[in-house]
């Protein structure tokens, strides 16, 4: 299951009050909260269909977004909703790892308590999972080099 938040932003534009709502899917770490966050209008944008190249955009772009919802497998670890979606995405990215891990735990039910090494290794591997992501995505291929030429 995707970890899906919806995000809402409420703005007034010339005498009309505009409400926009999209589901998200967030992947399972956020590496950078401030490009996410910068990347987000431009989503909601094009799912709602408006011109990005507008006034109305613009107030979009510096109204507050908030998460009104939330659905995932850690939903149990994330305080009530809504809240400013900064503030979900920190908490987010810090409970993370956590809960996720006491989720498997509870799936194929290990008593991490009992097995601290286990817990451990868990751990490690989702660190290493993690690094080894991060630098994949630190070396991003030309697209140009991947073309044949006919």
């Amino acid at each position: 299951m995707n970890s899906t938040m919806t995000v809402r932003v409420v703005f007034d534009f010339r005498g009309e009050t505009f409400r926009y709502e999209s589901d998200i899917v967030l992947p399972l770490y956020i590496d950078d909260i401030d490009l996410f966050l910068e990347k987000l209008p431009h989503r909601i944008a094009k799912e709602h269909h408006l011109d990005l190249i507008s006034y109305q955009f613009e107030m979009m772009e510096h109204s507050d977004f908030e998460v009104t919802a939330f659905q995932s497998q850690i939903e149990f670890s994330l305080p009530k909703l809504p809240m400013m979606i900064r503030e979900f995405l920190e908490i987010y990215q810090a409970i993370g790892p956590e809960a996720y891990l006491q989720k498997i735990a509870e799936t194929y039910e290990i008593d991490l308590e009992q097995n601290p090494k286990l817990a451990k290794a868990l751990k490690a591997a989702y660190t290493l999972g993690k690094e080894q992501r991060l630098s994949e995505r630190k070396h991003p291929v030309n697209p140009w080099l991947n073309r044949g030429f006919s």
